[in-house]
């Protein structure tokens, strides 16, 4: 599986691209001024705690390394999506010298591009999705996934997060936040 959580690659490495299986797909040199408006409607999942942390490293890896394995300086609107598998991933724009995160639903403008590259996304697997498969592998039946219930709104560092799956793979009581 695909890990944004820790250090990712886009390579362009294949012709052959399984679009399945975790891939990125990017859109450059915009020939519009994006005054197209395309509305996106569905059912939108919740973010997990380990979701916005997911995010907030990707768009931090995004703006500063070069995670493509060719020469790429970013241009305004150009496009990015990184996938899981068909259309279930995280969607990208250039706008004012850095990539900002569109949301899948909802208002988006849309441009059109003289240029397309894609490929393949190289990951290593990270600490969080590491410690979070074995938490997963501890809790009881019927017993509240701290990843995945009602911290939408709460803002938790990874190494918080980290700690607070450690302490329950290890049988500790968990130290809830205030206001939960």
């Amino acid at each position: 599986m695909c890990d944004f959580s820790g250090p990712f690659r886009l390579c362009t490495c294949s012709d052959d691209i399984d679009y399945s299986k975790p891939h990125w797909i990017l859109r450059m040199n915009t020939t519009s001024e994006g005054e197209d408006i395309m509305v996106t409607i569905g059912m939108m999942n919740p973010l997990t705690l380990i979701d916005k942390i997911e995010r907030r490293k990707i768009l931090r890896r995004l703006n500063t390394v070069n995670v493509f394995d060719f020469d790429y300086t970013p241009s305004e609107n150009d496009q990015l999506e990184l996938n899981f598998e068909e259309d279930d991933g995280y969607k990208f724009t250039f706008k004012k010298g850095k990539w900002v995160l569109e949301d899948w639903y909802g208002e988006h403008q849309e441009f059109e591009h003289k240029d397309q590259k894609e490929g393949v996304i190289d990951s290593i697997p990270s600490q969080l999705k590491e410690v979070y498969g074995r938490y997963l592998s501890v809790i009881n039946e019927g017993e509240m996934d701290i990843v995945q219930c009602g911290w939408t709104n709460y803002r938790m560092s990874e190494k918080k997060l980290i700690e607070l799956l450690e302490k329950r793979i290890k049988g500790e009581k968990i130290e809830l936040p205030e206001g939960y």
